[in-house]
């Protein structure tokens, strides 16, 4: 008999990262599970020259789909699931003032409480398996930067999800990986473009003088990042290389903006960052006349 087929399930499969990983992944032997939120979605992802990608309708917000998602991976895979990859995520590009708090509770419903959703539901079939988790953070989850915000608050709360899980799955063998991309060329930075523009529209007047730069500012930097040198392949790599490794890291950072910002937070004060922060995005403090 051959060696049984490790399934993987992968959320947040209709482009960019999520998808790059799903086919690698099927391409080098492993059996994928590909979350997607329709059906349209998943049409796209059926390719005959791969046919161990398999696309499941998954809303990883909605408590009902994920059930049945995990229905379907415990009847369909005798040995439980070698991997979850929650890489399902959403941004706001936006000043933390500025954001709505259903906003804020949004973006943590689908960055942070879902992949811990995720996480228990998989569980049981993690466990079968001796299957490890691998969940995908940013760079922006351990420095957070002016006009992410929010975002970088979810994805440090998943961080520490992870910090933590990694200690507490160890009776079970479970290893815990977190990946950090930086700016990966990828679909998300044209949304970023339309929700900036739209944005800068509703700033208010008694506001605008000092917000106005950092939208703008925002902008310029967007779309260097939609020219990002680093690939949702090259994040892929790292994923599979993570589910190959025999002992994988807990951390691994993919890009060379990564690895920068990994640097400036471990050798630079502060107080200097957040001043070389502010110089970067032409903010000058206000005065009271």
């Amino acid at each position: 008999m051959g060696k049984p087929l490790r399934t993987v399930l992968i959320t947040g499969c209709s482009s960019g990262i999520g998808q790059a990983t799903a086919v690698l992944l099927a391409e080098n032997g492993y059996r994928v599970l590909a979350g997607v939120r329709s059906a349209e979605q998943a049409a796209k992802l059926v390719r005959p020259e791969l046919p161990l990608l398999e696309p499941l309708l998954l809303d990883v917000t909605n408590e009902e789909d994920v059930a049945h998602a995990v229905e379907f991976a415990q009847a369909s895979s005798s040995g439980g699931l070698y991997g979850l990859v929650n890489n399902a995520g959403v941004g706001l590009p936006a000043a933390v003032e500025l954001s709505t708090l259903d906003e804020v509770r949004q973006l943590f419903e689908v960055n942070t409480i879902a992949p811990l959703r995720m996480i228990q539901s998989c569980l049981p079939l993690l466990r079968k398996s001796h299957g490890r988790v691998i969940n995908m953070s940013s760079m922006n989850g351990t420095m957070a930067l002016p006009m992410v915000g929010v975002y970088s608050a979810s994805k440090f709360a998943l961080e520490a999800l992870s910090d933590a899980l990694r200690v507490e799955l160890r009776p079970w063998r479970i290893p815990v990986t977190i990946i950090r991309p930086g700016q990966v060329r990828t679909s998300i930075f044209e949304k970023a473009r339309n929700s900036l523009n739209e944005r800068s529209q509703y700033i208010p007047s008694e506001l605008k003088s000092a917000y106005d730069v950092m939208y703008a500012r925002a902008g310029e930097f967007n779309e260097r990042g939609a020219k990002s040198t680093t690939s949702p392949e090259m994040v892929a790599s790292v994923v599979l290389k993570a589910l190959n490794a025999k002992r994988p890291r807990s951390h691994y950072t993919v890009g060379l903006d990564a690895l920068g910002m990994q640097l400036a937070k471990s050798l630079v004060p502060q107080r200097l960052l957040d001043r070389t922060l502010a110089r970067v995005m032409s903010l000058v403090e206000q005065t009271n006349d």
